[in-house]
């Protein structure tokens, strides 16, 4: 869920974190970081279609990490709500802008674990940045992502690295954890994991958040909002749960400025 900041919002960062965190946000932008698996990844993108599960999401763009937008032929879009904490007024059915050379896409309000409404084997490649760590059931969702994916189709999937974001005090999620969320269909309303968060997360690295105040005020009403990272991925762990589900891994790596990313294929056979 990484959708472009406004000036505000800049402004709101800088008054938060400081010249370390400008000094941060103009190194990242004026030498940007470059993943090995982006060829592969243009590659199985050019002239398909997919569906993003969040979003838009800047590092898909023409100067982003992995320029995905331009590549492919059509992107529709899932969110979670009409209104969320990074975009508004979007509308079922609506149309989904991502990139201003390419027709729109359709705009879905679906939840990332029931994609109700789409055919098995319906894209080419899902996309999701910065989601699943919002999704209390990440197992359940990256079937669902994969049941919409034609086989031998892709994944291109990020997440948070915690070891450089606000999560870093806060322990790697189990495998175990995470199958146990599957078996008893843990929802959205599941608020296990906000202790640990209000415990642990780093407001100083999370300029967004505000003040502790508000944070924990953001956090009771996380249902609505799906703000709260309910797991703590590393790398070993983003792996795991691709082949847990299904998906075949064909690349894995740490970006910066807080990108875990992997790149995975349906191992379904037609």
């Amino acid at each position: 869920m990484t959708a472009r900041p406004s000036t505000s919002r800049i402004l709101q960062g800088l008054r938060a974190g400081g010249l370390r965190w400008l000094a941060g946000a103009i190194y990242n932008r004026a030498w940007p970081a470059r993943l090995a698996m982006k060829p592969a990844v243009e590659g199985a993108m050019r002239g398909r279609s997919g569906l993003e599960v969040g979003g838009p999401s800047r590092v898909f763009e023409a100067r982003g990490l992995l320029p995905v937008y331009p590549a492919a032929a059509r992107v529709d879009n899932v969110n979670f709500s009409a209104q969320t904490t990074w975009e508004a007024d979007l509308r079922d059915g609506g149309e989904f802008i991502f990139d201003r050379g390419r027709p729109p896409g359709r705009q879905l309000i679906r939840d990332a674990t029931a994609l109700t409404g789409i055919a098995d084997a319906s894209y080419d490649f899902v996309l999701s940045s910065h989601c699943l760590e919002h999704v209390a059931n990440p197992l359940r969702a990256l079937r669902e992502w994969r049941r919409v994916t034609r086989p031998h189709g892709h994944l291109v999937l990020l997440l948070p690295d915690p070891k450089r974001s606000f999560d870093h005090r806060r322990p790697v999620t189990t495998l175990a954890h995470l199958r146990e969320d599957l078996a008893h269909g843990t929802g959205e309303d599941d608020t296990t994991h906000v202790p640990e968060a209000l415990a642990l997360h780093d407001l100083a690295r999370d300029p967004w958040a505000g003040s502790p105040e508000a944070f924990r005020a953001r956090l009771q009403h996380n249902a609505e909002n799906r703000c709260l990272h309910h797991h703590v991925f590393d790398l070993a762990l983003a792996t795991a749960v691709l082949r847990e589900t299904g998906w075949k891994v064909l690349a894995a790596e740490i970006a910066r400025p807080v990108h875990l990313v992997v790149f995975g294929q349906n191992c379904d056979e037609p």
